[in-house]
């Protein structure tokens, strides 16, 4: 009913201003017909480009009336006499009513070109504030907020993929149903609540889901509008998601730098104190005059003393290698010397256990760095006596395998969850099991895999709870090595 009433007093306002028109031409100005169709003209032109088309036609039919009425004889009656006026009152009337859309078209132009201005600056504005966040509240809560203000909208909904949860504008009251954002945020399409008078749409970048947003109906937003302002939503998602994973990262980082530096300040520390140590016992123990007993003592003494000693540097070198990148010295090594330095390396933890040896014939050099390679082996050993019982055996078999030599380490612990088979090889990561049980710095493992893939090989294991593990590696075979065979096969061919 209201706005039946506005229309019909904006056209009255519209007749009224006919009427004072012609008036003031008829009564106050005296002014002749060809003069009074151009005053004519220019109220309807203004009400066109004011007020709309549908005003300037009713001005444009009023005009042709007062202008036949008043100015066109017989003056008094809407007859006219002369039928070259009655050419100039349709033309008069053709003119009024062109003129009248061409203004309104124009204006309607102006006013399309100024809505998309605001939408571009709210569009502006909306994406700036996503960017530049808001650390006291969560995102969904911020997103909410900025389509509500920004584009005057009452009634806001956000649907969070991630968090399953869902977000609602303070003065969104009528119920949207959950389970639509829920489906919307599956589809790819806008979709339309009849019982709640809402538009949803899904919230997607590229192939990726991250929620829906909806809306009330009755806005005056366009559907492209809203969509674009779904894709802005997600883009600000997805920025969110990438600096969140690379705070994670970065603070993973400085952790296992930390550790790194901490575990190798602590093993310089422990050297200075087992130098002086080793230094008294080998000075004592150049003494005649020791008893049996005093030397027995001195004799472990300086024997745990060098073990203490070869665990420091190998600290050292573990934390060297877990903080950068690691530094290759290759040169042609044998296998078989590499398993029996480092099995001397562990003599004491091997003492009293088993080791089953099982080399290839012919067994060819390796590529690799001497040192390094050892270290690795060294870990995988030192890993099966740590997680296998003290009457169990320990099997390392090598053989070669196209480029690269491929050594096995099985041990008979009580193996390995499938789930938890790529997590081990990560720094300082320990399985749950072992965690309470079995000492350990959780790098030993990390450390083979970068000694291995800095030369081009590969870290595996393969285990099954109760069965115990079989740890294995690859070190590529020495170039020559490789040619002096392909020479011998054919040879033989």
């Amino acid at each position: 009913m209201r706005k039946i009433l506005v229309l019909v007093f904006r056209y009255l306002s519209v007749l009224a201003a006919v009427v004072a028109l012609t008036v003031i031409d008829f009564r106050v100005a005296h002014i002749n017909s060809a003069t009074a169709a151009f005053t004519y003209l220019l109220l309807i032109l203004g009400l066109a480009a004011r007020r709309g088309l549908s005003e300037s036609v009713v001005a444009s039919l009023a005009s042709v009336l007062a202008y036949n009425f008043f100015f066109l004889p017989p003056i008094g009656t809407f007859t006219i006499s002369d039928p070259q006026n009655w050419v100039a009152l349709f033309a008069f009337l053709a003119t009024a009513i062109t003129a009248s859309q061409l203004s309104a078209s124009a204006r309607r132009k102006a006013e399309e070109g100024e809505a998309r201005r605001r939408e571009l600056e709210r569009m502006y504005e909306f994406s700036r504030a996503l960017m530049v966040g808001d650390d006291e509240h969560s995102l969904g809560t911020q997103i909410i907020q900025h389509v509500s203000s920004l584009f005057d909208l009452e009634d806001v909904w956000f649907y969070d993929v991630a968090t399953d949860s869902i977000a609602r504008s303070s003065a969104a009251t009528s119920p949207l149903s959950e389970t639509l954002l829920r489906e919307a945020a599956r589809s790819s399409d806008l979709w339309r609540e009849t019982q709640s008078h809402a538009l949803v749409v899904p919230i997607r970048l590229g192939g990726q889901r991250y929620g829906s947003l909806g809306v009330s109906a009755n806005t005056a937003l366009p559907e492209a509008a809203l969509q674009a302002i779904a894709q802005l939503v997600a883009i600000a998602i997805e920025r969110a998601r990438v600096q969140a994973l690379a705070s994670r990262i970065e603070a993973t980082r400085q952790n296992e730098q930390l550790k790194s530096t901490l575990l190798d300040a602590l093993a310089h520390e422990f050297k200075t104190p087992l130098t002086a140590i080793k230094a008294s016992t080998t000075t004592m123990l150049s003494r005649s005059t020791l008893n049996s007993l005093t030397r027995e003592l001195l004799n472990v003494v300086d024997e745990e003393a060098d073990h203490l000693t070869s665990l420091v540097s190998h600290a050292i070198e573990l934390a060297r290698i877990g903080s950068g990148p690691v530094q290759l010295h290759r040169e042609p090594c044998s296998f078989s010397l590499l398993l029996s330095s480092g099995m001397a390396q562990l003599r004491t933890s091997l003492e009293g256990r088993e080791v089953e040896t099982e080399l290839e014939p012919g067994l060819p050099l390796m590529d690799a760095d001497p040192k390094l390679s050892e270290l690795a082996l060294r870990q995988l050993l030192s890993n099966a006596v740590k997680y296998s019982p003290a009457w169990s055996k320990i099997e390392v078999r090598a053989k070669e395998e196209g480029e690269f030599v491929v050594v096995e380490v099985a041990n008979a612990g009580p193996g390995i969850p499938a789930a938890e088979q790529d997590a081990i090889f990560e720094k300082f990561y320990r399985g749950r099991e072992a965690r309470s049980r079995i000492a350990g710095s959780g790098m030993g493992l990390a450390i083979t895999r970068e000694i291995v893939e800095a030369h081009a090989g590969r870290l595996w294991v393969e285990s099954k709870p109760g069965q115990g593990a079989r740890f294995y590696f690859s070190l590529p075979v020495l170039q020559s090595e490789r040619v002096k065979k392909q020479t011998a096969s054919k040879q033989v061919g």
